[in-house]
């Protein structure tokens, strides 16, 4: 399944015992259909309030159910703030987190004087101009095979920290600056963390020099602010071309 969700009203992609994730509403829905219990895998997971329009899972089931039929099906049941845009068969040995190649996220900043009452949920607003090509030439420093523990959370638990960046770039469009990142995989609140060091090179109180120097670093003391979630986005995952396609 590809996935669109507004995660404004969820606690992140993951189920949890207290909170309203947007993994279990999902199960939830298709166990009415199917009348079984379905465990969904997700290509990974988003933090409370981080929103998605291309989010992959899969799970396995004993359905009858045609794809097109079982999307309708769902899609009648699910919230407004979740939409299945696309449901197929794929092989059992398919898994949504260990088959992705990479992952491409969105960040976007308003920047202007006023804050936005319509879309507020979806960006970060900054009143401050933010100098675009200073961000942009730090931003290059990302791309590449490096150790991001400057980047990661405090409570990342994943051992290790070196991931490769196969794009990153940041792009206006009005008054927004949107910052795109692709890469084999992300650390716990890496992207976060990038985007509020970047802040800080557009606001010139850091270089594009310095910014490389965190980078390499591996300081997660060094670094900026963890930029708030509601930006944050995921746009598409990738996968391998099935063979003979």
């Amino acid at each position: 399944m590809i996935i669109e969700y507004d995660g404004t009203n969820y606690h992140g992609w993951q189920t949890q015992l207290r909170e309203v994730s947007i993994q279990r509403t999902i199960e939830e829905s298709i166990e009415r259909i199917v009348q079984e219990r379905v465990r969904l895998t997700g290509s990974g997971r988003t933090d409370a309030k981080v929103h998605a329009l291309g989010q992959v899972a899969n799970f396995r089931s004993g359905t009858r159910h045609d794809p097109p039929l079982l999307k309708r099906a769902l899609n009648s049941l699910l919230p407004e703030d979740i939409v299945i845009r696309k449901m197929d068969v794929v092989p059992l040995e398919f898994d949504s987190c260990i088959h992705a190649l990479s992952k491409t996220y969105r960040y976007s900043v308003l920047n202007r004087a006023d804050r936005c009452a319509v879309g507020r949920r979806y960006c970060l607003h900054l009143a401050s101009p933010l100098h675009l090509e200073a961000m942009r030439e730090a931003a290059a420093h990302l791309v590449g095979e490096h150790d991001f523990s400057s980047f990661r959370s405090s409570s990342c638990e994943t051992r290790n920290s070196i991931r490769r960046v196969k794009r990153a770039e940041l792009e206006r469009e009005g008054d927004f600056i949107r910052f795109f990142i692709e890469s084999s995989g992300f650390l716990h609140h890496m992207v976060r963390n990038i985007v509020g060091t970047l802040i800080e090179v557009g606001k010139r109180r850091w270089t594009p020099s310095e910014f490389l120097g965190i980078l390499e670093a591996r300081d997660r003391k060094l670094a900026g602010k963890t930029a708030s979630p509601q930006g944050l986005c995921l746009m598409e995952v990738r996968y391998p071309e099935p063979e003979g396609a």
